[in-house]
């Protein structure tokens, strides 16, 4: 592991991780992540061999092959990651120091709330694969 390193924990500090080379924060409008969040989630992205996480996870499917991990002792929602895909999201709220990172674009803009407007120049989708890439 190599690159820029960034470090995250939950609200007890029993869950931790250590991460390399994070993506900027993507926000995420979908209906689930929207339930788990209490709003739209930022996250960021990083491939699974660059990271290194510590402490007990709890890992809620949310559907098919899409993955919350919450810690198991304040059930602080840190990690999102589909089977698929050779990367793993942390939640933005969840890292210690962010401030090199930026923010890149918006997905599943169509399962937005009604109760609040998207106002930013970043790009939008209403899908996935189409704006973080099927390849990833």
């Amino acid at each position: 592991m190599s690159g820029i390193e960034y470090k995250g924990s939950c609200v007890c500090g029993l869950t931790s991780y250590i991460a390399f080379d994070l993506n900027d924060i993507s926000y995420c409008h979908c209906v689930q992540c929207r339930k788990m969040t209490g709003h739209f989630m930022a996250a960021s992205q990083v491939s699974r061999e660059n990271i290194k996480i510590k402490g007990k996870i709890k890992w809620f499917y949310t559907h098919e092959g899409s993955r919350h991990g919450f810690c198991d002792n304040c059930g602080a929602n840190m990690f999102w990651q589909n089977d698929n895909k050779p990367t793993i999201s942390v939640t933005a709220g969840s890292i210690e120091d962010s401030k090199e990172l930026g923010t890149c674009h918006h997905i599943f803009t169509d399962e937005k709330g009604c109760y609040y407007n998207i106002n930013s120049d970043e790009p939008q989708s209403e899908g996935y694969d189409d704006m973080v890439g099927s390849s990833e």
